[in-house]
């Protein structure tokens, strides 16, 4: 078993002038693995660098401390970047031959120590990176990706001029315009013959959002003003009970962010739907939501989508899930499945992964249930993973709707 903080200690070393330069690197030569029917034998090139472009913290995290006793917290912002480590470091369990080394680039706790780590020379590149790098750095992130010439996996979406102009970037994870429109698709082709309604309200930040669903689904339907616009704050439930079709399956979009507004509207729509047959369709975000009880949600077959998801009811999942819990004795979250997945992928397909490189599509048994769909954006643009989720409550689930 090993601990958190102890893996911490691992990727410090005992070098400290490693640490000063936000850079550490570490080898793990690892025998066949000892996992079980999940796990898959892989071969590694003889030699593959794989960067880790993440928040550690390591300065922060291990400062000595006199009490041996107990063991430290680890800090929640650290947590997803340890866990996606952790993830990788199982996938090289499975090696059968070969040598995986990380370079870790500690983009430290604040944006001064992100852009200073971002900048800092490449003195041993990778073959391939994974970054995690806030928002507020895609600039300095942008320059980092043009200057390593290496395919660089970012685990964040990032904006669409971004994406069209950097052909070294990777999304792990399909962009938020990609996934709307993906789920605009599948919705609409799902009953081409429902009553399709969008819901908003007077709010500019999400105008754009709005009629971007409203857009997509005009032009799906082929029929000029066939989609229903419909006001729900400036509106009365009667104004729209005659939106509504008896004969029809209802299907409501409310592409909002807003907690409050949306129970607004799922507690009207779950109060006064009779005999309507409606399907609420929305956002990603909705699944955080704790206000809205998940079993109107269901009454209204609620629907939603995401990038990644993890279906615990599969044995992969639940296998990994153990296996995890007995080496680091904490339970795996998102980061740690996504970790495993794509450093299996990234060994599986290096051979591919080229600058140049137009698609590149994976559907081996991976463990989260995942698929990796690369396409190139555009030319000269980034490689985008297509493979999206559309999901639906169940009660106290979700569950997974398209294959």
């Amino acid at each position: 078993m090993i601990s958190a903080r102890s893996h911490l200690q691992r990727l410090n070393g005992n070098n400290l002038n490693s640490i000063m330069k936000n850079s550490l690197l570490l080898s793990f030569f690892f025998l066949i693995s000892t996992f079980t029917s999940w796990a898959q034998d892989i071969s590694a090139p003889k030699e593959m660098k794989i960067g880790l472009v993440m928040s550690f913290q390591l300065k922060e995290q291990l400062i000595d401390d006199t009490n041996k006793v107990a063991e430290p917290a680890i800090l929640n912002t650290v947590l997803p970047s340890l866990q996606f480590y952790e993830g990788a470091l199982m996938a090289t369990h499975n090696l059968k031959e070969g040598v995986v080394k990380f370079t870790i680039i500690d983009l430290g706790k604040d944006s001064t120590s992100t852009i200073a780590a971002l900048q800092k020379p490449l003195v041993d590149t990778c073959d391939v990176y994974f970054a995690i790098v806030p928002s507020n750095n895609n600039g300095a992130f942008m320059k980092f990706i043009k200057r390593c010439k290496r395919p660089v996996i970012s685990l964040n979406t990032l904006p669409q001029l971004m994406m069209k102009v950097n052909p070294g970037l990777w999304l792990a994870t399909p962009s938020n315009l990609t996934q709307l429109r993906q789920f605009s698709n599948y919705i609409y082709n799902s009953d081409t013959t429902a009553n399709f309604l969008v819901l908003h309200r007077d709010d500019k930040k999400e105008e754009q959002l709005l009629n971007f669903v409203y857009s997509e689904l005009d032009s799906l339907s082929g029929k000029s003003k066939s989609i229903v616009k419909f006001n729900f704050k400036a509106g009365t439930w009667d104004g729209l009970k005659v939106k509504l079709k008896s004969k029809k399956e209802n299907l409501i979009f409310v592409p909002t962010n807003d907690e409050s507004f949306l129970s607004s509207i799922v507690e009207k729509l779950a109060a006064n739907k009779g005999n309507y047959n409606i399907t609420l369709c929305g956002l990603p975000s909705w699944e955080g939501f704790e206000s809205i009880s998940p079993l109107e949600l269901t009454g209204l077959r609620t629907t939603i989508f995401n990038g990644y998801f993890i279906d615990y009811s599969l044995p992969s999942v639940k296998e990994f899930r153990q296996d995890y819990i007995d080496e680091y004795h904490a339970d795996p979250i998102a980061n740690s499945f996504i970790g495993y997945d794509m450093v299996n992928f990234v060994l599986q397909n290096y051979s591919a992964m080229q600058l140049n490189a137009d698609s590149l599509e994976s559907t081996n048994n991976f463990v989260s249930g995942q698929a990796f769909l690369f396409q190139r954006l555009n030319s000269g643009g980034c490689m985008e993973n297509k493979f999206f989720n559309v999901l639906r409550y169940d009660t106290d689930r979700l569950i997974k709707l398209n294959n």
